[in-house]
């Protein structure tokens, strides 16, 4: 079995974030959902490395089937998919009325912006999604020893 550094793994998760928030803020403009998205995930990775790891790989690896077999169309282009299939999210949903409307802006931005970008655009952020996979993967080996 391996042995994997935490350190390492949080740096390749948030880099991978970060990569697709870059990638993101080239097609959504001034949009001030995004932008808080942005300032938060930030100031997250600044004051705490592994919070969206630990927090955001659950999420991550929910999906990983999608993720694996290479179709997050299917995925990103049914948002209410996402909002069905997980309990979690459901019930924050139906207990946060004014998150609620965010979260599903947010996800119907994903879908907007998904089905304009070109393969190569798709294939770099589909590679990321895959890191995040990776490296959440690694972190459950570190956290089950």
């Amino acid at each position: 079995m391996a042995d994997y550094d935490i350190v390492n793994i949080s740096t390749t998760f948030n880099k991978s974030i970060k990569n697709l928030i870059n990638i993101m803020n080239e097609s959504i403009h001034n949009n001030v959902m995004f932008d808080t998205i942005k300032r938060r995930v930030k100031i997250v990775i600044d004051t705490n490395p592994l919070l969206l790891l630990q927090e955001g790989g659950v999420y991550i690896f929910k999906y990983r089937d999608y993720i694996k077999n290479d179709q997050l169309d299917d995925l990103l282009l049914n948002p209410s998919s996402i909002l069905n299939d997980n309990a979690e999210i459901k019930e924050y949903i139906d207990n946060n009325e004014s998150d609620s409307n965010n979260i599903n802006m947010l996800l119907n931005l994903l879908k907007d912006i998904w089905v304009n970008y070109d393969k190569s655009e798709k294939k770099i952020i589909k590679k990321n999604i895959k890191i995040l996979l990776s490296e959440y993967c690694k972190y459950l080996s570190t956290t089950n020893n």
